[in-house]
């Protein structure tokens, strides 16, 4: 995980992809499921898939293919495979390929080889300059607002870059005796109401 912290400042959802963009090769689709098979989950004994199809196949209508993400219902499965496409996520902004986590978006195929769909992100080539740069504009809030504690320069920084469904940032973390603890917290932005 360590060769991927500089791309959380680098990562940016693309809900509109610059077009027109080169389309992916079959090298690059092949790099993708690799490095995904790869990824570290936060559980070891849920079974995950990751499906590549265009974006065509679902109701996403933004990029060119749509990566999706099914897992095996189990204790923690949902943290389990957001926590996996977040680290996809930030390996395909190394490699120059936008990506848009697609809440709304669904598959045709709600099960796949015994395992049920969660999430999907949809892709396609982006030049370099499209990524947000450590001086671009950022639409986050100040780390006064979901940090409490020492150290605020150093993680909340970091804190501060995560993503969040629609920008909301929905967290507080709080740093006391060298511990963090994160807590979820309900502001007025976003379209997600509290469950």
């Amino acid at each position: 995980m360590t060769q991927l912290y500089e791309q959380l400042f680098r990562r940016k959802s693309f809900h509109r992809f610059t077009k027109p963009f080169k389309p992916l090769s079959t090298e690059q689709l092949d790099t993708v499921k690799q490095y995904f098979s790869l990824c570290e989950p936060l559980v070891q004994d849920i079974r995950t898939l990751l499906r590549i199809v265009p974006v065509g196949q679902t109701t996403c209508r933004q990029g060119e293919y749509a990566l999706l993400l099914y897992s095996e219902r189990k204790e923690g499965y949902l943290q389990n495979i957001g926590y996996l496409g977040e680290q996809l996520e930030l390996h395909l902004a190394k490699v120059n390929i936008g990506a848009c986590w697609y809440g709304m978006g669904r598959p045709k195929e709600r099960e796949y080889e015994g395992v049920h769909f969660v999430c999907m992100l949809c892709i396609a080539n982006q030049d370099e300059g499209s990524f947000r740069t450590k001086d671009s504009l950022l639409n986050r809030l100040d780390a006064k607002e979901i940090w409490e504690g020492e150290d605020m320069h150093l993680l909340a920084s970091v804190v501060r870059m995560a993503p969040s469904a629609c920008n909301t940032q929905p967290w507080l973390v709080k740093e006391q005796d060298n511990t963090l603890s994160v807590h979820r917290v309900f502001r007025k932005r976003g379209i997600i109401p509290p469950s």
